[in-house]
């Protein structure tokens, strides 16, 4: 095989498995159910794209149109090279995740794209207001923000995020698998590091880096309170985990409230990923629900406070906490508890603007950026 044989088949193979997930041959219309989710294909028909457009649903279990229950949505982007086809085939997951009360009856779609689009231009319309319109006329899922999410692997978590983050008003919760993101908020040569796997294709538009938008949008994402879940594996072999690192900083850096996962000797590919896609979907599933705190919740019972008193004496005379000091603490009321041991001492730091950030800024991490800094 000479040179030129080999690159041509080095580079089909990546329109086969762009970024590592096979592609699955779509099947035409109809549906199937064995327990558990149902699959759904069918078109969508779209005017922002100018075609119909392969769709795949998955209803849960018990799904009934007519009970007057509209179920929430989650729209699935599929990885480059993969179609509607994708989406089926975690079935088995969700069916597992719904038996165990990982997440409530709600519906999912999907749908195909060609295997480098990217979900750039037309398809953002499509995902954030054709398709939502498409399920509610066909299940009756819903349509309001808080009753819509957004997610996917690879390509698709590029398209999530950029999606999410141009639009954050339109949707509850963005979730991102290993997204392909390049670590820049300007622009990248080819074939090094982070571009090597886009062959001859250029970079991605800085426009539509969902490390750039994060950035540019900051203040409209936090306002949202759009719920942001990322996470990669630490040896991706496509060197994802770059730039889902940098997406995480630029939200840190920029006050944006997000979940970061960077998962210890996982691939791009492999057994790791249904417990992965499983933590993703639960985070979606409580956003859904309307999210999850640990409130500090003033003032304390009398209880409380005989029981602050009694760790206090303990202390003083060298003695362990009460039993019930632990169990009390890891419960609803224990994030109060620990605010007022350590309210006198806040209160003293209290003129600092930093205490109103959620995350602070970070110096930097080489003491030869610090020595530049100075």
């Amino acid at each position: 095989m000479n040179t030129e044989e080999g690159g041509m088949r080095s580079l089909g193979l990546t329109t086969a498995l762009l970024f590592g997930l096979v592609v699955w041959a779509a099947e035409d219309g109809g549906s199937e159910a064995t327990g558990g989710y149902t699959v759904a294909r069918f078109d969508v028909p779209s005017t922002a794209v100018g075609s119909d457009v392969p769709t795949s649903a998955l209803l849960p279990p018990g799904y009934d149109r007519t009970s007057g229950v509209a179920p929430p949505l989650v729209i699935w982007l599929h990885g480059g090279g993969g179609n509607r086809e994708q989406l089926p085939q975690y079935r088995p997951w969700l069916d597992e995740l719904i038996e165990h009360g990982v997440i409530p009856p709600m519906v999912f779609a999907s749908f195909s794209t060609t295997a480098f689009s990217g979900f750039l231009g037309a398809w953002e319309e499509f995902i954030a207001d054709e398709l939502p319109r498409a399920m509610a006329e066909r299940y009756g899922t819903r349509t309001d923000r808080q009753g819509v999410a957004v997610a996917g692997i690879s390509m698709g978590g590029y398209g999530a995020l950029k999606s999410a983050f141009r639009s954050p008003d339109r949707f509850v919760a963005v979730g991102a698998m290993e997204p392909s993101v390049e670590p820049t908020l300007t622009s990248l040569p080819n074939h090094k590091r982070n571009t090597w796997t886009r062959g001859p294709a250029p970079s991605l538009s800085v426009a539509d880096n969902p490390a750039r938008l994060a950035h540019d949008n900051a203040a409209a994402i936090r306002a949202s309170g759009l719920a942001i879940y990322l996470e990669v594996g630490d040896e991706d072999y496509l060197n994802l985990h770059d730039g889902t690192e940098f997406v995480h900083r630029v939200l840190w850096d920029h006050d944006v409230r997000h979940e970061y996962h960077l998962v210890r000797w996982a691939d791009h590919i492999g057994a790791s990923m249904r417990p992965r896609f499983a933590e993703m979907m639960a985070f979606i599933a409580t956003a859904l629900a309307g999210g999850r705190s640990d409130p500090v919740a003033p003032p304390l019972t009398e209880a409380e406070q005989d029981l602050l008193a009694e760790v206090a004496r303990r202390a003083v005379a060298g003695e362990p906490a009460p039993e019930e000091w632990s169990t009390y603490m890891l419960g609803p009321r224990g994030p109060t508890v620990h605010a007022q041991v350590w309210a006198a001492l806040r209160a003293q730091a209290v003129k600092d603007p930093e205490l109103a950030r959620a995350y602070a800024r970070l110096p930097a991490t080489s003491l030869d950026e610090t020595e530049s800094e100075d």
